[in-house]
């Protein structure tokens, strides 16, 4: 009788277990996103210095519900000095970002995601809130919080 409850007791570890990497799992990708966003720069602006060839991204916070609908502003980028391969957003997950309303939205992040030409080079790339810069809206901090303008140094 003994033997049949260590089993029991075996089965119900290894059950939890499974349940409780398949759920790192899980959550993993959710926060991850699926593109590669090789090395990603957090800055609110400046200079990027990246390598020939250097796939990189740009990160930038986000309550995408709010209306914080982050995008490349034009001018469009050189296409000589960097190629655009795509952008994502990645929702949070975690008691760090718990600061939506009534625990609505945690936010996340927006990654641009580019790749620097073989060649040295100089360009600029934009973001912005389109929603906030037309309605004349601001984050706390001030209007240069709804446009992230960087240059891009690839050499």
């Amino acid at each position: 009788m003994k033997k049949k409850w260590q089993r029991i007791l075996l089965v119900a570890v290894v059950l939890l277990a499974v349940a409780g990497a398949a759920g790192a799992v899980a959550i993993h990708r959710m926060t991850t996103g699926k593109l590669d966003h090789g090395t990603v720069f957090t800055a609110t602006s400046g200079e990027l210095l990246v390598k020939p060839g250097q796939l990189f991204s740009v990160e930038v916070s986000a309550h995408r519900n709010w209306g914080d609908i982050w995008s490349v502003a034009g001018p469009a980028p050189d296409s000589a000095v960097v190629q655009t391969v795509g952008d994502e957003y990645v929702q949070s997950f975690g008691l760090d970002s718990l600061g939506g309303a009534n625990g609505s939205d945690s936010g996340g992040h927006y990654y641009f995601v580019f790749r620097a030409a073989p060649n040295p080079g100089r360009t600029t790339v934009t973001l912005h809130v389109d929603y906030r810069d037309h309605a004349g809206m601001t984050f706390s901090g001030g209007p240069e919080r709804t446009r992230r303008e960087f240059t891009v140094n690839v050499g």
